[in-house]
């Protein structure tokens, strides 16, 4: 099958890595033909303020943008945006999309990130349940903010841990539920993740250490309401998700890439 189109460097992912990756090619000077394939349909943003700012509804959402529309169109990197990369077709150099559109190159920059985790309890799927990963996730929470009062944040990192500060700043009674015996485990140290803590109990959060989510009662195919593993109820019209991410790597996989939980790659950062 031939390209529809056809780039010199054709770059998955139209994130921070991706932007990035776009920018410096130009920035030395790099002149041959470039495109950014991206899930969403906006053009490269920031994410961390999605669960600060953005979330707080104090920063518009153009404020995000890495760059302005105008940059990518003066240096000529094509934005092909709301297009999901499903598979990677190595011998003939073209990956094809889930519209059924391929797209050929002569070199392929993998930046494509990963997608929220998911919660595998009874209950999981239900509405009313959300991650923090992409402008549209918080759209969809802001939409329903105006009639919850109690919400749940399960895990306790830097997403869960920033999302219930904004929610609790805005009126929002939020309970956070995390696994290990204290937040940010798996990034900080035992005195910085006691002082984190310390500060969101004093401004009305309250913190579950060592607990899981046992499953998620349901409402009107809502969630209301959810019980942990240790049999406490907790009052709940939103459940908020923040448990790390998967790779999205199964096309370079399935391309016959190696890896597991990611790809392996050599001290270039190839495949």
């Amino acid at each position: 099958m031939r390209a529809d189109h056809r780039y010199d460097i054709l770059i998955v992912g139209a994130g921070h890595g991706g932007a990035q990756a776009a920018a410096a090619l130009r920035q030395r000077k790099f002149e041959g033909s470039i495109a950014i394939v991206g899930e969403e349909p906006d053009i490269p943003y920031e994410r961390p303020p999605l669960s600060k700012d953005y979330l707080a509804r104090k920063k518009e959402f153009e404020r995000l943008l890495i760059r302005p529309p105008k940059f990518w169109e003066e240096r000529e990197v094509a934005m092909l945006t709301g297009r999901r990369v499903v598979s990677v077709d190595v011998e003939n150099r073209q990956v094809e999309t889930e519209d059924g559109d391929t797209i050929g190159y002569s070199e392929l920059i993998w930046a494509a990130g990963g997608r929220a985790r998911r919660l595998s309890c009874v209950g999981h799927d239900l509405a009313g349940i959300h991650s923090v990963r992409s402008r549209s996730d918080v759209d969809r929470m802001t939409g329903e903010l105006d009639k919850v009062t109690n919400v749940a944040v399960v895990g306790g990192g830097y997403i869960g841990l920033e999302t219930a500060a904004v929610l609790a700043g805005i009126g929002k009674k939020v309970t956070v539920i995390e696994a290990q015996d204290r937040v940010l485990a798996r990034v900080a140290g035992v005195t910085l993740s006691r002082f984190y803590e310390a500060e969101h109990r004093a401004h009305g959060v309250d913190i579950r250490l060592g607990q899981t989510v046992g499953y998620i009662d349901e409402r009107d195919g809502r969630a209301a309401g959810l019980r942990l593993d240790t049999g406490d109820a907790l009052a709940t019209e939103m459940v908020v998700v923040g448990i790390g991410i998967i790779p999205s790597v199964e096309p370079l996989l399935a391309a016959g890439a190696q890896g597991v939980n990611g790809v392996e790659v050599d001290e270039r950062g190839r495949t």
